[in-house]
């Protein structure tokens, strides 16, 4: 089994030193789409996966299923780790999107249109890599039933979340808007890999879901309430659905011609630009 150091290297490298790691799709070829991610790690039988398994709904995945469902092998929890790698936005792209009101920047919505095809080939090669290694590896972002879900309790969910695995992985906490603030801020974006073997679990710095966000812990900032063009955060919460409404809005009637008339994914993401938590953990 690779250290956990060499581990981070070689997803660092892999990230970096991607040919499609890149705003080439704006004609902009040399300058990096995101910066050197962030990286924790989480045992596969931490209780946490199994509480988001009961209180999500029966539909969510153990990291024993996506290892199956990515390999073929069977395995226990136990056996397997959980590998959170997080996308931080460069500084020109968080730039672009605080001068941004109403419909987010040109850039950002770039960065959400190109994520899937570029996260499947940086995390199947960061799968080979490993393999390479000798270590046994599964990109949860290379299973196709890797699909939106509704739970009973929560709505809007999905098989996997890589936010929630971020969390159990050490890298951050859940803010007012549900995003995750880490200490790269919360300008991010997540993937997952999981690997048969035992690696050291990246230390839990926080005790609460919430610890970093100063809305919940304090009492005080809400800025994202502010930023959301549609009213979808509230001092509530954060309300999915109808954040996703304004999403197929972008998508479908008021985004520019790229985003309509392509196979984009419309992203938003005002509310993690412009706030106190956008580019680490607010002091």
């Amino acid at each position: 089994m690779l250290e956990k150091n060499d581990m981070i290297r070689l997803i660092e490298d892999a990230v970096t030193k991607s040919p499609y790691n890149n705003f080439r799709a704006m004609g902009n070829p040399e300058e990096p789409m995101w910066d050197s991610p962030i990286v924790g790690f989480a045992a596969g039988d931490d209780p946490y996966f199994r509480h988001y398994k009961d209180t999500i709904g029966e539909f969510y995945w153990l990291p024993r299923d996506v290892f199956r469902l990515g390999t073929g092998e069977e395995a226990e929890d136990g056996q397997l780790t959980v590998i959170s790698v997080g996308f931080p936005q460069t500084v020109t792209t968080k730039k672009d999107q605080r001068n941004a009101a109403g419909m987010p920047s040109e850039r950002w919505l770039y960065t959400r249109g190109e994520w899937e095809k570029l996260i499947f080939r940086i995390s199947s090669d960061i799968v080979e890599r490993l393999k390479a290694r000798g270590v046994q590896a599964v990109s949860l972002d290379s299973i196709r039933t890797f699909s939106r879900q509704t739970s009973p309790k929560f709505g809007m969910a999905s098989n996997w979340s890589h936010r929630h695995t971020a969390f159990i992985a050490g890298l951050g906490t859940f803010g007012l808007s549900d995003g995750l603030i880490t200490e790269k801020g919360k300008a991010m974006r997540f993937t997952t890999i999981i690997i048969k073997g035992n690696v050291e679990p990246t230390v839990r710095p926080y005790g609460d879901h919430h610890a970093y966000c100063k809305f919940y812990t304090e009492n005080r900032c809400g800025a994202c309430i502010t930023r959301c063009p549609v009213k979808a955060i509230t001092r509530d919460g954060h309300d999915k659905e109808r954040c996703s409404d304004y999403l197929e809005k972008i998508k479908h009637e008021i985004g520019p011609d790229f985003v309509r008339n392509s196979e984009y994914i419309s992203g938003c993401g005002l509310c993690q630009s412009k706030v106190p938590c956008q580019d680490r953990i607010p002091k």
